[in-house]
This record gives structure tokens, C-alpha cells and sequence, in this order.
């Protein structure tokens, strides 16, 4: 699937007109202001707003509005595009931790008693309490992920799940924001999809004492609906529908998972849309699921820490969104590139799909 980019400018021609016209506007109003109480005449910027106007309300909305009446008089659909559906067996639940043993043990307990969980695996990404050793009592495999980082641990516990030879890999975070009983949501949908993806912004679905407030859930809403008109179709309103680009917990099947590993390269908190759209841009169907959001058990680490985090974090991820190009190592179906790295702490892991080590490594190489 490729980027829309002549909706993207235009989205932000819009953006900068309606900022610009915004700006002269008040601009005039303050001058004005400043002359009336002062009685000196002040420069006035009547001819640079009304021409901003004519530029914003009468040029630049009429490519949409031809876009939109064409949609409409005109309509079209995929005819090509085929639901397609795959059966799913068990899943490996991987989840990322980071000083979080108040809530790991029940975390665990919780996912491994949930119907159609294979196996937990925690992946550390350097603990300074006891999380690991809590969560292996209670039932999980601990994995040591020493690069720090929200995207380098999730691309750890991918691969780990990946190694764990399920059909469906459901990555999650161990700080008891989400529940078990919401896997089968995932199983569900996966039989449909390649990857589903949770979304934490539906009220009916919200608890109340939740990070989540009116500001992360609408800056959330906002940088989804962006990277939704990266994809824009007119014949079908987009690729994905998406609510919600920092939700962790998702799910996704392992021929995809495979797919898309080799390009997984961001290791910040802005990890969630890069993999949504390293999936897209593999053609992979991606579809959102509402999932139940709580309480947090213990000190967030991430962007829900403080309102000047989550927003720096949103304008890396609206550069990333904008910015973003396909790794060539995505560019050739996965059973080409015969290999999928796997990051870890001590060195470069891998895992062949190939008749041999040797040949698998030297294509790898070369798509690098």
C-alpha cells in the first residue's frame, strides 16, 4: 500500500491557510485595538487578510470539494479486494516491562489462565527491581532486552514471540492498563486480518481512573486520523479506520509478523505507527478493535507521564507519519529475504526461513 502523498499536502496546505488566516486575523484585531486606545495610527493588515481569505476560503477548498463530488456522482469500490479467511490456533503473549514488578506477578497470572494463551513471555528492557523474578514465578519466560527503549523492547518481544512458533503473536505491556479477558477480540478479528490493533479512546470502554484524559485521548484521536489520511482512498475512505496510535496492546499473525520484522528500526516511544505503517506499506489488512483501559499499577514511564511528554511525543509521531519511507528490505515478499532479524541486547539473533544459514545471511546482508 502506498502513501498518499498529494492528500497529505494538501491536508497541509489547508492546515497552514487556516493558521496563517487565524493569525492575520488577529493580527488586525490587536492593531485595531492598540490604535482605538491609544488614538495612534497602527499599520493596518486589512489587504494581507482579505487575501489570505480569498486563498483560504475561496481556492484552496475546491480541490477537496472536485474530489469529494467526484466520489459521490461518480462511485467506485475495489473490485480486486477479497475477504479472506484463515483459521488461528493458540497465542504467544509477549510483554514489555520496565520496573514494574507491583504489577507483573497478577499481569501474568492473568494472560496465562486466559483461554487460547499458549505462552507468556516477559522481555525486560533492564529492571532495576525484582520484575523478573516475580514474573517467572508466576508463570512466564523471561527474556533481557538491554537496549533501553519502549520500540526496541517491543520489537524484542515480536521476535521472541515470533521464535515461540504460535500462529498469532499479542503484544501487551505489564503495567495493568489491559486485561486478558480482550484477547479473544484479537483471535476474532485475526482471523480476518493480518494485524489488529487495540484502541484505548472508546468512553464506554474507559475506566475512569485511567491515564487517559480529554487531552492524551484527543491528541491520540487527532495523530490516528493523520496517518489514516496518509492512506487516504476515496473509493473506500482509507486503508484502516484508526482511533488511537499509542495503544500497545495488539495483535498480529505470524506469516505478517514475519513480513514486516526486517523493518522494524524505531526504538522510542513512538513505535506504535511505525509499525502500523511498515504493515500497510506490506499490504498487510490492518483493522482497530476497542479494547478496556484501567488503572495504572506503579510510575508511567512513557508519553502518559506528564502532559510535556505525551506531547513532544506526539509531534515525533506526526513527523514519523510524515517523514516515513518504506525500508527496502520491506520492498520483496518475506520469503524472498529468506531471514528476520531479531534485535537482543548482546548481538544480532536471527531466524531462517531458508535451506541454508549461509545463503540466508548473505540476502539479508544485501538488502541491507
Amino acid at each position: 500500500m502506498k502513501p498518499n502523498w498529494m492528500a497529505l499536502l494538501y491536508l497541509a496546505a489547508l492546515g497552514a491557510g487556516f493558521v496563517m488566516a487565524v493569525a492575520l486575523a488577529s493580527m488586525v484585531a490587536l492593531t485595531r485595538l492598540v490604535s482605538w486606545l491609544t488614538g495612534s495610527s497602527v499599520p493596518m493588515l486589512d489587504r494581507w487578510l482579505l487575501g489570505t481569505g480569498i486563498l483560504v476560503l475561496g481556492i484552496l477548498p475546491w480541490p477537496g470539494i472536485v474530489t469529494l463530488a467526484r466520489a459521490i456522482l461518480r462511485p467506485g469500490k475495489r473490485e480486486e479486494f477479497r475477504v479472506e479467511s484463515a483459521p488461528v490456533g493458540e497465542a504467544a503473549i509477549v510483554l514489555t516491562a520496565l520496573d514494574e514488578e507491583r504489577a507483573i506477578e497478577q499481569i501474568v497470572q492473568d494472560f496465562v489462565s486466559t483461554s487460547g494463551v499458549g505462552s507468556v513471555i516477559v522481555v525486560d528492557n533492564g529492571s532495576r527491581d525484582r520484575t523478573r523474578e516475580r514474573a517467572a514465578s508466576a508463570g512466564a519466560r523471561v527474556v533481557l532486552e538491554e537496549r533501553r527503549g519502549y520500540g526496541h523492547a517491543c520489537i524484542r518481544a515480536l521476535g521472541e514471540g515470533l521464535r515461540s512458533g504460535h500462529s498469532i503473536v499479542i503484544l501487551c505491556e505489564a503495567d495493568g492498563t489491559f486485561r486478558g479477558e480482550d484477547v479473544e477480540k484479537f483471535t476474532a478479528y485475526l482471523r480476518n486480518a493480518d494485524l489488529v490493533i487495540g484502541s484505548r479512546t472508546h468512553g464506554a470502554l474507559l475506566n475512569g481512573n485511567s491515564q487517559l484524559n480529554s487531552f492524551l485521548t484527543l491528541g491520540n484521536v487527532f495523530v490516528a486520523k493523520l496517518l489514516q489520511f496518509r492512506y487516504w482512498n476515496w473509493k473506500t475512505g482509507g486503508t484502516v479506520r484508526l482511533t488511537d496510535v499509542g495503544c500497545t496492546y495488539r495483535g498480529i499473525r505470524a506469516e505478517a509478523l514475519r513480513q514486516i520484522l526486517p523493518g522494524l528500526r524505531v526504538g522510542g516511544n513512538h513505535f506504535g505507527p511505525h509499525m502500523v505503517m511498515a504493515a500497510l506499506e506490506c499490504g498487510l489488512r490492518v483493522v482497530e478493535v476497542p479494547v478496556t483501559f484501567w488503572e495504572r499499577i506503579g510510575t508511567s514511564k512513557g508519553g502518559n507521564a506528564s502532559w510535556r511528554k505525551a506531547f513532544l511525543l506526539g509531534l515525533f509521531m506526526i513527523w514519523h507519519i510524515l517523514t516515513y519511507r518504506t525500508p527496502r528490505r520491506l520492498q520483496m515478499p518475506a520469503r524472498d529475504i529468506g531471514i528476520y532479524p531479531v534485535p537482543s541486547g548482546t548481538g544480532q539473533e536471527f531466524i531462517v526461513d531458508g535451506p541454508e544459514v549461509a545463503s540466508a545471511r548473505v540476502l539479508y546482508e544485501r538488502r541491507t
